[in-house]
């Protein structure tokens, strides 16, 4: 809190250099701007400068409203502010990042110090725009668009006086502010030169952060990467040249369009406008010689310059996908899709879709039956988006306890409840920080863990329990479901918020039975399995083909690879034949035909329920009885008949899931364990 006489020495101050009466209090170039932002504060917004509350703090609505608009961008940043936060934790700096209204959308805070920034309104929501905080370092650099280093008592407002700020404008291609990067201190020495190191830094960062954004704006074309020395292009970027196929000049990052596209008062049109060459001569040069830097000559001045070529990003994808296969493939399936059979009308469809959306912050969500190969395709969107080098975590929401769903999703802290490893663990959020997060049967997702998850999709962190403060994360969401999700919806079992937020686009996967690749995907799976086993050259004779094609195939692909794989196993010759596979298959001349439900992503009817007594009462260490090895084995087989969907199973058994769990418990059934993509029993007792 600012002492009296501090506050009023501070606005008489002010009023002196606002009245004309006294010269700002340094002589530094950019005194002049800060007392014209002196003025506009007092006669323009009329902010009282002794005002010592602090600032004020947006809603948690507005605050998710403010994010959201800028989210891309955020998600490009957040790698900047991490580096600079770093770089300046040692010496007590915070580091925030706002958006262009002075709102903070993302904060980094010192720990031991983490209440005294807080107290003092640093945080993430604050407003520091100039209308509400008067002359402050991001208020005045929104303002006037360029760097600001305010220092204790050139802040307007006496609450501020003690800080020290440094800030840098993030500029669009139209040079519109999308947010300013700035770093503060609560405590700094009185010499305003103690500053200029950080002051540099932010200045830096920020650049790096605006070409980062201008690179992802300009990726739709070719983009000429320009620097003064060959050796620092692959580090360092001078300037990016976007261009059409015409070679007409699109855009290009903020120095290349200050300084070489717009020249003298004329703006170049097009490339041969700028270069002692055409757009042809550029290809043809980068073509000569793939990755490597070139020379360049400008056509006003004779500067050379040194640049590389990077293709429009939709080419790129395609250009990868021809290059990395082997000629006998070299067809237009994209990258991560290639391991999928893909003659399905529908579901090629379904692919062309999924890469146009794939890397464009949309969530995604998968409908189908069970065993129709959900995850795989989320998976290979995974593959083929930008994130595929970065973690792809899943999590089937039907396959865990309730009582342990939030702890694998988001994690705890140590000592958070009774039996937590000692150093806490990551949940699935954070571990799929950067990459991708497949959430399997979210229609079984309790509500009470809905409405958390919405909130880290709206706000981009997540609190683990026995946390206080949020940790940020960037991902991206792919669900699946072979429930009707909107009838969910309407009987109050998934909330209508998350359904929205998760259904960005749609896809619904084909059961088997309707696919027109039948014959392709059983052959691309006996491949595989062949493979598996060392067995190549095993062949289904054509009577068991043709029983195959007809079988209706309740399990979908999940239920053809595991049937596969046991004949392949039980196989002695070099043909497969009908006997070799599960009874299922070969028992009945004419398989029973499974009614196709209207809607796909509805699952296929359930038998009947039936009913089964109640559990044993067991004490610990009892052997199970007669009866008890009975009911046991009656679970098991329902169990592995739905693939260890435990509510599909409480389902036909007329039970509710959590009876279901305490049956598994007392009669010690134990879910099994999910190994390179194989299921492996763990069965005690």
């Amino acid at each position: 809190m600012r002492q009296g006489r501090e506050i009023a020495d501070h606005v008489g101050r002010v009023l002196n250099v606002v009245e004309g009466r006294s010269r700002p209090m340094q002589t530094d170039p950019s005194a002049e701007r800060l007392a014209r932002s002196w003025r506009r504060s007092l006669t323009k917004h009329s902010i009282d400068p002794g005002l010592s509350s602090i600032p004020k703090v947006v809603t948690a609505y507005e605050l998710r409203e403010h994010r959201e608009r800028i989210e891309t961008f955020m998600r490009i940043a957040r790698e900047g502010v991490e580096r600079l936060h770093s770089e300046l934790l040692p010496a007590s700096y915070c580091v925030l990042i706002t958006d262009a209204a002075g709102v903070t959308v993302d904060y980094r805070t010192v720990p031991h110090l983490e209440r005294e920034f807080r107290d003092e309104g640093f945080r993430n929501g604050t407003c520091w725009s100039e209308e509400s905080e008067g002359t402050c370092g991001i208020g005045t650099t929104l303002t006037d668009r360029q760097p600001t280093l305010v220092h204790r008592s050139e802040h307007f407002r006496s609450h501020n006086i003690g800080f020290t700020c440094s800030s840098a404008p993030i500029l669009d291609l139209n040079d519109e502010p999308i947010a300013v990067l700035d770093a503060s201190a609560l405590y700094s020495p009185e010499q305003r030169e103690s500053q200029l190191l950080v002051y540099r830094m932010v200045t830096d960062k920020a650049r790096l952060i605006e070409d980062a954004y201008a690179h992802y704006s300009l990726r739709e074309n070719w983009v000429l990467q320009l620097g003064q020395m060959a050796e620092f292009l692959p580090v360092e970027t001078d300037y990016l040249i976007a261009f059409d196929d015409n070679g007409r000049i699109v855009s290009g990052n903020r120095r290349a369009r200050h300084e070489l596209i717009n020249y003298n008062g004329r703006r170049a049109e097009f490339l041969h406008d700028l270069f002692e060459c055409t757009a042809s001569d550029i290809l043809a040069a980068a073509h000569a010689s793939p990755g490597a830097a070139f020379p360049l000559r400008m056509f006003a001045t004779g500067m050379r310059l040194f640049a590389t070529l990077r293709a429009p990003h939709a080419r790129q994808l395609v250009q990868t996908a021809r290059t990395a296969r082997p000629a006998a493939e070299n067809n237009d399936t994209p990258r991560g899709f290639r391991h999928l059979a893909l003659g399905d009308p529908r579901l090629k469809a379904n692919v062309a879709c999924a890469v146009k959306v794939a890397n464009r912050d949309i969530p995604v969500m998968l409908l189908g039956e069970t065993g129709t190969g959900k995850e795989a395709f989320a998976r290979a969107i995974h593959d083929f988006s930008e994130r595929a080098k970065q973690p792809f975590v899943a999590l089937n929401c039907a396959a865990i306890p309730e009582s342990l769903i939030e702890s694998e999703l988001f994690g705890y802290r140590d000592g958070a409840f009774t039996g937590a490893r000692s150093k806490g663990a990551k949940g699935k959020i954070l571990q799929s920080d950067g990459g991708t997060l497949f959430l399997d049967e979210i229609g079984d997702m309790p509500l009470s863990l809905q409405s958390r998850l919405l909130r880290v999709l709206a706000e981009g962190e997540v609190v683990p329990l026995g946390a206080e403060q949020p940790t940020p994360v960037n991902l991206h969401v792919i669900c699946a479901t072979h429930q009707d999700l909107p009838e969910l919806v309407r009987d109050g079992r998934f909330r209508e918020d998350l359904f929205y937020r998760l259904n960005g686009a749609s896809f619904v996967l084909p059961p088997l039975r309707n696919r027109e690749d039948k014959d392709d995907l059983i052959a691309q799976v006996l491949r595989e399995e062949c493979s598996a086993m060392k067995r190549d050259g095993l062949e289904i004779d054509k009577e068991t083909l043709d029983k195959l094609m007809v079988y209706p195939w309740p399990g979908n692909i999940r239920q053809l690879r595991h049937a596969i794989r046991y004949a392949c196993a039980i196989a002695d010759g070099p043909t497969v034949s009908i006997e070799h596979f599960p009874h299922e298959l070969h028992d009945r001349n004419e398989p029973a035909r499974v009614a196709i439900v209207p809607t796909p992503a509805r699952a296929v009817p359930a038998p009947a329920p039936c009913t089964i007594p109640d559990p044993c009462e067991l004490r610990d260490g009892e052997p199970l009885n007669e009866a008890c090895m009975e009911l046991r084995q009656k679970m098991l087989e329902a169990l592995r008949r739905n693939h260890w969907k435990v509510t599909e199973t409480a389902r036909q058994l007329g039970i509710s899931r959590a009876t279901f769990y305490r049956k598994m418990a007392r009669l010690r059934i134990v879910a099994p364990n999910y190994l390179d993509g194989e299921e492996r029993m763990v069965e005690n007792g």
